[in-house]
């Protein structure tokens, strides 16, 4: 490995200048591990710079390297970076937060998966810590970044013989910890794409436990054939069942024929029994992970009820799986764990109305998880009449272990979705008498944007009396919901005073309406 050391630089065009280094930047030192040679990885360390631990992967997501900047030339050109491929599930958390697992390594990030340095030669690699964001104004933040200076590299030609000896090296002994399988083994044998064998251990790790390991597996598919890797899926599906990652991936791919439909949906239905559900490590998962059950009720909702154009319509199947669902809900709602009964809720709300499926929804909603919470926002996708008052009663039933009542808080804009203005009465009576804060919020929210004078006047006493302790880190986010939702009145930078005036005024003026 070859280190340089280096003053830092302000932030320049390849046509610029360089100009004298401002003092108060510190510098900082970056690596290239070495030897380099094309088809195979290529990472770039930070030795000692102005902030530790850089923790790579920061999402899920191969190419996504946090708020750091990698910069390349060859022969004096600057490179274009690699787009970065994203799936449905891997962009949750901020934007220069690390999501890497524990034992990830730290202060590196992978050249190889940015830029494609497939050509021998000389290059030229700078590191940027931070990324620059537009000011109120809309011009850029004029904060200094600290970068690296240019460091420079060799990229050697590989022989056939090395790079079979690396694949076969690599692929013989994978790390078994998730913090190396994601930060180290993974975007590595990416180097190897399109090999088939790098295709198939991505595949393989589509069912690791970690959503982080196969979260980074399915964004290295991103760089493979996709009638390749359809193929991959459609066996792996066949041979060893669905998982949570791999449903999302399936899903979300177009390309799909009947035949392949037919085949994965026959070899998902025996994972609805939990019995048949038992994941290979053996260790019994807790409530809240993914399980073989939850994933085959999700791939198989995914299939035929999310209108993402990816699957061909077929009701004959449609129709059997909703029947052999049906049959399982009972076991899945006895033996599964949360997880997969609150897949079942979602299944039950997403097929067409019938008893059965209402009367399972019904049970489910009976339960004190987050499987009955999804159950209750199901039951108002297909209104009943006869459900309102059941389900409005939850607003004020004592006993949920939440004492904010944070998960009843999603109900009242899901009765006034579903019953309009009739729900109205039960929104009114948990503002004032739910033992649970944010469904007093949530209501009186809901009863302000139907011009109801007891929700205006909640949002007042919680801006001006502070009746709860929460209520104080709560204002500001209150305050910009009542500007959000009343532009033409407020001002975007309306003032605390000027919205509680504004308040004040609307409560005034629907009391004298009645």
């Amino acid at each position: 490995m070859l280190a340089f050391s280096f003053a830092l630089l302000a932030l320049l065009s390849p046509q610029s200048q360089v100009p004298a280094q401002p003092p108060d930047i510190p510098s900082f030192t970056i690596s290239v591990d070495q030897p380099v040679y094309s088809g195979q990885p290529i990472w770039v360390r930070v030795v000692d710079g102005p902030r530790a631990n850089i923790r790579y992967p920061f999402h899920a997501v191969v190419g996504d390297i946090g708020c750091n900047r990698l910069e390349v030339t060859f022969n004096g050109v600057l490179l274009k970076p690699l787009p970065i491929q994203r799936g449905p599930t891997t962009m949750i958390g901020p934007a220069c937060g690390s999501s890497a697992p524990q034992g990830s390594p730290s202060d590196r990030l992978p050249l190889h998966i940015l830029y494609q340095l497939t050509s021998p030669g000389i290059y030229s690699v700078r590191w940027t810590i931070g990324l620059s964001f537009p000011s109120r104004d809309g011009t850029a933040s004029a904060k200094p970044e600290p970068h690296s200076d240019w460091v420079t590299f060799q990229v050697v030609e590989t022989t056939p013989e090395q790079h079979e000896a690396w694949i076969k090296n690599l692929l013989a002994d994978p790390p078994s910890d998730d913090g190396h399988l994601a930060g180290d083994f993974l975007p590595s044998l990416l180097a190897a794409a399109p090999d088939p064998r790098a295709l198939s251990t991505f595949v393989k790790y589509l069912y690791s436990d970690n959503p982080m390991v196969s979260g980074m597996a399915a964004s290295a598919l991103e760089e493979f054939p996709q009638s390749q890797v359809l193929s991959a899926v459609a066996t792996a599906l066949e041979k060893q069942g669905p998982s949570e990652q791999l449903a999302y991936f399936a899903t979300y791919h177009k390309g799909w024929t009947n035949e392949d439909q037919v085949k994965i949906v026959h070899a998902t239905i025996p994972y609805l029994q939990p019995g048949n559900s038992a994941v290979p490590s053996g260790k019994q998962p807790p409530p809240y992970a993914p399980t073989r059950t939850s994933a085959a009720i999700k791939l198989l909702r995914f299939i035929f009820y999310v209108p993402n154009h990816a699957w061909p319509g077929n009701p004959e199947l449609q129709s059997y799986v909703d029947t052999q669902v049906l049959q399982a809900a009972p076991n899945i709602m006895a033996k599964a764990n949360m997880n997969a009964v609150q897949e079942l809720a979602e299944y039950l709300g997403s097929m067409s109305s019938s008893p059965r499926a209402h009367e399972l929804l019904l049970q489910i909603a009976e339960r004190s998880d987050n499987a009955a919470t999804q159950a209750r926002i199901c039951l108002t996708w297909h209104p009943q009449s006869e459900d309102l008052s059941h389900l409005a009663a939850v607003l004020i039933a004592p006993g949920d272990a939440d004492s904010l009542g944070t998960d009843r808080s999603s109900l009242p804009y899901s009765l006034v979705k579903a019953y309009g203005d009739n729900a109205l009465p039960y929104l009114e009576r948990a503002v004032a008498s739910s033992p649970y804060v944010w469904v007093r919020v949530a209501s009186a929210q809901q009863l302000v944007l139907h011009n109801r004078p007891i929700g205006f006047q909640f949002l007042l006493d919680q801006l001006v009396q502070d009746p709860w302790s929460a209520n104080r880190a709560y204002k500001p986010q209150l305050i910009r919901w009542v500007r959000d939702n009343f532009r033409t009145n407020l001002p975007p930078d309306a003032s605390d005073d000027l919205v509680t005036s504004f308040l004040r005024s609307r409560v005034a003026e629907l009391s004298q309406q009645k």
